[in-house]
Protein backbone atom coordinates (compact mmCIF):
# COMPACT_ATOMS: atom_id res chain seq x y z
CA UNK A 1 0.00 0.00 0.00
CA UNK A 2 1.20 3.44 -0.85
CA UNK A 3 0.03 6.40 1.20
CA UNK A 4 0.81 9.92 0.12
CA UNK A 5 0.31 13.04 2.16
CA UNK A 6 0.45 16.58 0.97
CA UNK A 7 -0.91 19.99 1.72
CA UNK A 8 -1.86 22.60 -0.79
CA UNK A 9 -0.23 26.02 -0.64
CA UNK A 10 -3.41 27.62 0.67
CA UNK A 11 -3.63 25.03 3.48
CA UNK A 12 -0.09 26.01 4.50
CA UNK A 13 -1.01 29.71 4.41
CA UNK A 14 1.16 30.55 1.41
CA UNK A 15 -0.54 32.91 -1.01
CA UNK A 16 0.66 34.06 -4.43
CA UNK A 17 2.53 37.12 -3.12
CA UNK A 18 4.37 35.09 -0.49
CA UNK A 19 5.25 32.40 -3.02
CA UNK A 20 6.64 35.07 -5.36
CA UNK A 21 8.74 36.53 -2.54
CA UNK A 22 10.07 33.08 -1.60
CA UNK A 23 11.07 32.33 -5.19
CA UNK A 24 12.66 35.77 -5.69
CA UNK A 25 14.78 35.54 -2.55
CA UNK A 26 15.78 31.98 -3.39
CA UNK A 27 17.09 33.10 -6.76
CA UNK A 28 18.83 36.10 -5.15
CA UNK A 29 20.50 33.81 -2.60
CA UNK A 30 21.84 31.45 -5.27
CA UNK A 31 23.20 34.35 -7.35
CA UNK A 32 24.81 36.04 -4.31
CA UNK A 33 26.32 32.75 -3.16
CA UNK A 34 27.80 32.18 -6.60
CA UNK A 35 29.32 35.66 -6.73
CA UNK A 36 30.77 35.47 -3.23
CA UNK A 37 32.15 31.96 -3.79
CA UNK A 38 34.01 33.17 -6.86
CA UNK A 39 35.68 35.92 -4.80
CA UNK A 40 36.47 33.79 -1.73
CA UNK A 41 38.85 31.29 -3.29
CA UNK A 42 42.41 30.96 -2.01
CA UNK A 43 43.85 32.94 -4.92
CA UNK A 44 41.48 35.84 -4.28
CA UNK A 45 42.33 35.90 -0.59
CA UNK A 46 46.06 35.79 -1.35
CA UNK A 47 45.69 38.71 -3.77
CA UNK A 48 43.84 40.70 -1.11
CA UNK A 49 46.54 39.90 1.47
CA UNK A 50 49.30 41.06 -0.89
CA UNK A 51 47.47 44.32 -1.69
CA UNK A 52 46.63 45.22 1.94
CA UNK A 53 49.09 43.56 4.34
CA UNK A 54 48.25 46.07 7.10
CA UNK A 55 44.65 44.74 7.23
CA UNK A 56 45.58 41.15 8.06
CA UNK A 57 43.94 39.84 11.24
CA UNK A 58 47.21 38.40 12.57
CA UNK A 59 49.08 41.63 11.84
CA UNK A 60 47.20 43.79 14.38
CA UNK A 61 49.39 45.27 17.08
CA UNK A 62 47.82 45.47 20.54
Amino acid sequence: MKYTFGLTLSEMGINTILLTIIIAFSILFVVAFGLSSKNMDSEGIMNWMMKKPEDWIGNKKS
